[in-house]
């Protein structure tokens, strides 16, 4: 399927998971239709698409990290968390930030999940409470919540 059949039948779909403050942008969860709806209406500046490999080539932003990753049990999403906990926080200090994959429901959710574990010393358990109660539709695979499990307790030992 091509971008443009996505946009035409899946709607627009994009959760404030947190509110800017002064110093800091927004952060955004979303799914695919929403890189291409909604950046200019929330102001996103950046992005991180994490997906199968679309055609994004149209989407003008001033950053925009692209993971090709197949939403499976068995794929290796840990691998990425620093990366893109490193993106997410350098892009909040200079604006709005969305993270999206097909759906806003497991991979996207997976990243921003590591990110609030990391930033804001959260367990797994309490990230995807949050993260739930702000987009109701978010459930990571099981391989996912597996690593992020594996990434709490690696987190707890950098400290």
């Amino acid at each position: 399927m091509q971008v443009s059949e996505l946009l035409e039948y899946v709607p627009e779909s994009i959760s404030l998971i947190l509110e800017p403050t002064q110093n800091k942008g927004a952060l955004y969860l979303g799914n695919i239709t929403s890189l291409f709806k909604s950046t200019q209406k929330y102001q996103i500046k950046a992005a991180i698409s994490i997906c199968e490999d679309l055609d994004l080539k149209e989407v003008q932003l001033e950053q925009h990290l692209r993971i090709v990753l197949n939403d499976l049990d068995n794929s290796n999403i840990k691998q990425y968390f620093d990366q893109t906990n490193q993106f997410i926080q350098s892009n909040l200090n200079k604006g709005n930030l969305l993270v999206h994959c097909m759906a806003g429901v497991s991979r996207s959710a997976a990243i921003v999940i590591a990110y609030l574990m990391w930033s804001q010393k959260m367990t797994f358990q309490n990230a995807l409470i949050y993260v739930t109660k702000k987009r109701e539709q978010v459930y990571p695979n099981k391989g996912f919540r597996q690593q992020l499990i594996q990434y709490e307790e690696e987190l707890k030992t950098v400290k």
